[in-house]
């Protein structure tokens, strides 16, 4: 599988340079992916990644999905997060999901995007403080409430949404855009990361069934905090992919753009410059393989993951200011 999972890498980067990043500025502008792009994501088998191979998908490892998710954000950092965020929601129906839901929702995983839903409006990120809920009778469970600022909001067909169950109790059900109650709300505007939806995902008497619930009643918190994980090393990925590209741009710049009669990349200031932008990129690099190392390994990897969104955003921050004074 190691080769295999090469050989793939290899293609990856070829299709990236050939299909997205020529779009980059495109898809920023345009606030949208290009016509058939996303189409070509699913026949380059891109979705099926982190579905397992009993399912129909590629399974491959949490190290190789890290890699494949940095290739693509050095493109177009927005097709990057499009990835983690489809990433780490098939990783939590694949551990937690019943066997009835892995067989429903796997095959849409390979044509169509998966999202995760956690925020809400009143209590962000923190589970605890969360307003939806979900009311069992008899054998169903139905769902209202609402969750904002979910990656892929509005482009993912199937969302894991987190929402209580008890007074102190969450729990985490699967739900379709096909189920009646289900709807769309408010789109994000951002200065970046433009070019898929962070949206609202509103849900009024949604009515699922067992198979849907994801883990057992009361796992909620466990598997929002999973997702959170799987989450952060993949936008570690992204965030390596987003310095690589400054880079590169910064390099080709210094070597053509002259101050006086000096090329910059002859001047020392430069050369400051650029070695913190490149250290920059490897250490973001380095901790988010770390955290995908200890994920493929079965070892605990949440605070190599928070270190490497934590640590990558800064970084990705300070490259980019680098850059634009360079």
């Amino acid at each position: 599988m190691k080769i295999i999972e090469e050989k793939y890498l290899a293609d990856v980067a070829e299709f990236a340079k050939k299909n997205i990043a020529p779009f980059d500025l495109q898809i920023d502008r345009a606030a949208k992916l290009p016509n058939g792009l996303f189409q070509k994501l699913v026949d380059f088998d891109l979705l099926k990644v982190r579905i397992p191979k009993e399912y129909g998908g590629l399974g491959f490892s949490a190290m190789t999905s890290g890699k494949i998710v940095n290739i693509i954000a050095k493109a177009n950092a927005s097709v990057g997060v499009m990835l983690e965020g489809h990433y780490k929601s098939c990783d939590q129906i694949a551990k937690y999901g019943t066997e009835a839901a892995k067989k429903k929702y796997f095959p849409w995983g390979m044509q169509a995007i998966l999202g995760f839903s956690n925020t809400e409006p009143e209590s962000g990120s923190n589970p605890s403080k969360h307003q939806s809920y979900a009311v069992k009778k008899g054998d169903k469970w139905i769902i209202s409430g609402d969750k904002v600022m979910i990656t892929n909001g509005t482009l993912a067909q199937v969302y894991s949404v987190n929402v209580k169950t008890g007074p102190n109790e969450y729990s985490v059900f699967i739900v379709d855009k096909g189920m009646p109650g289900f709807s769309f709300g408010y789109v994000e505007r951002f200065i970046g990361l433009r070019g898929i939806p962070c949206g609202e995902v509103v849900m009024d008497h949604i009515e699922v069934g067992e198979e849907n619930l994801l883990g057992q009643v009361g796992q909620g918190l466990e598997i929002a905090n999973n997702a959170h994980d799987d989450a952060r090393y993949l936008m570690g990925a992204v965030l390596t992919g987003i310095q690589e590209h400054a880079l590169d741009i910064a390099k080709n710049y210094v070597a053509k753009r002259y101050s006086g009669d000096s090329l910059l990349k002859d001047m020392q200031v430069t050369h400051y410059k650029l070695t913190k932008m490149a250290t920059n990129q490897e250490l973001t690099r380095l901790v988010y393989q770390e955290a995908a190392r200890r994920k493929d390994a079965g070892e605990p990897y949440m605070e190599d993951s928070a270190m490497a969104k934590c640590f990558g955003s800064q970084a990705a921050v300070e490259t980019g200011d680098l850059l634009l004074q360079i």
